[in-house]
């Protein structure tokens, strides 16, 4: 019978009294902010909460729109923001019922966005990502009931899996048994892409997978193994054709260009080294690519260099030392930088990002004043998204001064915030409670 209600509410709401199908796009539509319920027994929610460090599947029912799965399963999830206050979810759609999907979806995030003050870090640098073509989550925000009761915004977060990876690169690749090799990076130290020898088991402790889970761990980890080893020896003049038998090293260059542009303290080359991403190897060539993950920690330095802390990974101080690489490097800078200040209309000359940043900061600041967990106030919230409004608006700049400072070794390291153009803003709207 649950299967039977899904069918039917998958393929039918109503609205206004007119039938239409629900689609993912919908779901996925951040120029709305959507309400997502989810009736869960009273003392699971408590239990779940009080037990925010456990992975444990609680069932519940989950609704948005009109289309209601009956007996998902919601755990909590995250790392550093993890909370039993605001609790992140992951809500799993066949938990308890193989095979039941939501609007196409097998699990969809619930991100709490607990280290954000403003919500919107993440899902505008995901949307940079998307512009510039890289494969990255969809993402929207949502106010969510639990039992009726409002628990506070949250950023809707697709799921990385077979199914988001048939979406981004064929039917073929997302195959169950057909496809290729997601993995899902775990920073359970800092590590810089070092060779850490023969053993697999080093590496299957950080890259954990996510399809093909059940595979030998030869299977999984003997050609990461191979990339790794060779990353750290194969010989300078050697060294794009022989890692790129194993990494697509263009579309690397273009994946750090994006995360360096957008500011990213927590990424590839983060502060505490590599950290959130997942990486896919392909079935058709082996090869693999990088996909972008929990980037929260975007959009809040201006004038953070376009080369920090690019020498101590292993595979990007070698990779920067190719020509055509480090072309890749700085044409993709130019690219984000030229979205960024693409303008808007002729009554709204902003660049995209400035104009992005407002757009989503002002659609859900109404929903942040009424949110009984957020952790902020109101006037760090508005302080916040000044400060994102002051990236979007000079990092173009800044990083158009680096990428010419880059080739000049005697330029001093600072002589970029010199172009900074900060100043009030003016006519500039910034979100209010």
């Amino acid at each position: 019978m649950t299967r039977l209600l899904f069918t039917v509410a998958t393929a039918y709401c109503l609205s206004s009294g007119v039938a239409r199908a629900s689609t993912q796009e919908e779901f996925f539509n951040d120029t709305a902010i959507h309400e997502v319920h989810l009736a869960v027994n009273a003392r699971d929610w408590q239990a779940l909460k009080e037990h925010d460090d456990e992975n444990t599947y609680y069932p519940a029912d989950v609704t948005w729109n009109d289309v209601t799965v009956r007996n998902v399963g919601i755990r909590s999830r995250g790392k550093g923001t993890r909370n039993g206050v605001k609790p992140g979810l992951r809500v799993d759609i066949n938990r308890y019922i193989s095979n039941l999907q939501f609007l196409g979806l097998k699990a969809f995030i619930l991100d709490n966005a607990f280290s954000d003050s403003t919500l919107v870090r993440e899902s505008v640098t995901m949307k940079m990502f998307a512009r510039m073509n890289v494969a990255a989550p969809r993402e929207a925000h949502a106010r969510l009931y639990v039992n009726n009761e409002y628990v506070g915004v949250y950023v809707i977060v697709e799921s990385l899996d077979n199914l988001f990876i048939g979406r981004v690169f064929g039917p073929r690749e997302g195959g169950v048994e057909s496809g290729g090799y997601l993995f899902e990076y775990e920073h359970i130290s800092d590590y810089d892409m070092t060779y850490l020898g023969s053993d697999l088991r080093a590496y299957a402790a950080m890259f954990r997978p996510q399809t093909h889970d059940t595979d030998a761990l030869v299977v999984l980890y003997d050609a990461i193994e191979e990339l790794v080893r060779t990353i750290n020896e194969a010989p300078d003049e050697d060294f794009a054709a022989a890692v790129g038998q194993y990494l697509d090293l263009h579309q690397f260059m273009e994946y750090l260009g994006i995360e360096t542009f957008m500011g990213e303290f927590d990424g590839f080359v983060g502060y505490n080294a590599m950290n959130n991403f997942y990486l896919y190897r392909f079935r058709a060539d082996g090869r693999s690519q990088l996909i972008p993950w929990d980037k929260d920690a975007a959009m809040q330095g201006v004038d953070v260099p376009v080369t920090a802390r690019m020498e101590d990974n292993v595979l990007v101080r070698r990779a920067l030392t190719i020509p055509e690489l480090r072309a890749t490097f700085v044409d993709t800078l130019a690219e984000c930088t030229a979205i960024a200040a693409e303008p808007g209309s002729p009554d709204d000359p902003r660049g995209w990002l400035v104009r992005e940043i407002d757009r989503q900061a002002s659609q859900i600041a109404a929903s942040i004043a009424d949110d009984p967990v957020y952790p902020y106030d109101q006037e760090q919230f508005t302080r916040d998204v000044a400060t994102e409004l002051d990236f979007g608006r000079n990092r173009p700049t800044y990083v158009t001064c680096e990428v010419a400072r880059m080739d000049d070794p005697s330029s001093p390291e600072d002589g970029c915030a010199a172009v900074l153009n900060r100043q009030d803003f003016g006519d500039v709207r910034i979100p209010e409670f």
